[in-house]
């Protein structure tokens, strides 16, 4: 609930991707405190990509997408050459769902897509940091990420 009412003060009201089980708590309140016209759920992760530049260009205002790790190849090519600041400059904020985290139990197809995470999202050129689990935290990484989205107009990912 913080953590939502955290992106609606900064403007933040527009929210697509694919559900992840890792972000099911975020998802359903999404759901239940969002109209439908500002939350879109993809068939992919690309996808989300494409709805939340749509936003972003008609709107002007930063919109949130949502997506498990494994989705990480489905968004190379719309971020690349929709989103980057190299490109058309569209800032969102990608909530990352990281499966595999290193030092956690988990499927080994998990663990591979984990372990390369960091490095995709770097090769891709987003900055990134783990989304703290306590609301000061939260709250200070969502402030840095809204900062870098003004500043940088690039996407910024949360995980």
């Amino acid at each position: 609930e913080a953590f939502y009412k955290g992106l609606v003060s900064k403007n933040m009201k527009f929210f697509t991707g694919v559900p992840d089980s890792l972000l099911k708590d975020f998802c359903g309140y999404v759901t239940d405190h969002t109209t439908p016209k500002n939350h879109v759920i993809a068939a992919n992760e690309g996808t989300a990509i494409a709805i939340a530049t749509g936003h972003y260009l008609a709107t002007k205002r930063f919109p949130v997408v949502y997506l498990q790790n494994s989705g990480l190849g489905n968004i190379v090519n719309p971020i690349l050459s929709l989103a980057s600041s190299k490109v058309y400059s569209i800032p969102m904020l990608l909530l990352i769902g990281w499966r595999g985290e290193p030092g956690r139990k988990d499927e080994p197809q998990h663990m591979v897509q984990g372990r390369v995470m960091n490095g995709l999202l770097t090769e891709m050129g987003l900055s990134y940091q783990v989304l703290p689990d306590y609301d000061e935290g939260a709250e200070e990484a969502l402030d840095e990420a809204f900062l870098h989205m003004q500043r940088r107009q690039n996407p910024y990912a949360l995980l």
